[in-house]
């Protein structure tokens, strides 16, 4: 059994690398992209297609109705936490695009708000699930993600920060462990903000996608994700090899 689960978390740890690598290629693809932009001829192909984006932009400024769009971000905010079919990034980029930039910021911290409160509550009532399942195979880990008992906070920020990291399982334990819930808020939003706001300055220049507002948040998600994930990923896997030893 040990060397079952040993060998099942090491094609985890492999698909996770994958990722990892991959984020960190897209990265470095975006910034070629971004210096090459800046050729002439580049930027006189795309001066056509942004007047017509632009175009569009402005008819979906003509369209808008603020308070429709407000409710329907929030009721998608709380179906998120029980049928996760769409990433926050979306959501943010989506507002961003109809929306001024104070008004998305707001109802998207009042959104993500909601999203987590439901989760943490549905842990708090109903356990961890399967995520708290998986920590108990290793002792090393569960200790890291438990610390007293309650919870780490710093562990929280961190799976906050990184885009990749499943939102609702992390609430949901978080919430079975009886963390405090004004911690647990003010802890998460703090991971998202730096999420919030690339995809914010990303939503609010959708319709110039060859511009340096929308280039440089994506190359910092994109990398900093990549960079976070094989980072925690080494992390668990030399706890890993801890608990399970080679011969």
């Amino acid at each position: 059994m040990p060397q079952d689960n040993a060998l099942r978390t090491k094609h985890r740890r492999s698909l996770i690398n994958f990722v990892g690598g991959a984020l960190l290629l897209a990265a470095a693809l975006l910034c070629a992209l971004l210096v090459a932009v800046q050729s002439t001829e580049l930027q006189g192909w795309y001066a056509y297609y942004q007047a017509q984006l632009s175009q569009l932009e402005y008819s979906i400024v003509e369209l808008r109705n603020v308070w429709i769009i407000l409710l329907i971000v929030l009721l998608l905010y709380a179906v998120k936490s029980l049928l996760p079919l769409f990433p926050v990034s979306l959501m943010c980029v989506i507002t961003a695009a109809v929306l001024p930039m104070y008004l998305c910021f707001a109802v998207n911290i009042v959104g993500i708000m909601i999203w987590i409160s439901i989760k943490y509550l549905d842990g708090k009532q109903r356990g961890g699930g399967s995520l708290r399942k998986l920590l108990a195979l290793n002792n090393d880990v569960q200790s890291l993600f438990e610390r007293d008992g309650k919870g780490n906070p710093w562990l929280l920020f961190l799976f906050r920060v990184v885009p990749t990291f499943p939102v609702n399982s992390v609430s949901k334990i978080y919430g079975a462990m009886g963390f405090d819930y004004f911690d647990f808020v003010l802890i998460s939003l703090l991971g998202f903000l730096p999420k919030l706001i690339s995809y914010i300055f990303i939503g609010s220049n959708a319709f110039n996608p060859l511009s340096t507002a929308f280039l440089v948040p994506s190359i910092i998600i994109f990398a900093l994700s990549g960079i976070l994930m094989l980072g925690i990923n080494h992390g668990l896997s030399n706890s890993q090899k801890k608990e399970y030893p080679s011969d």
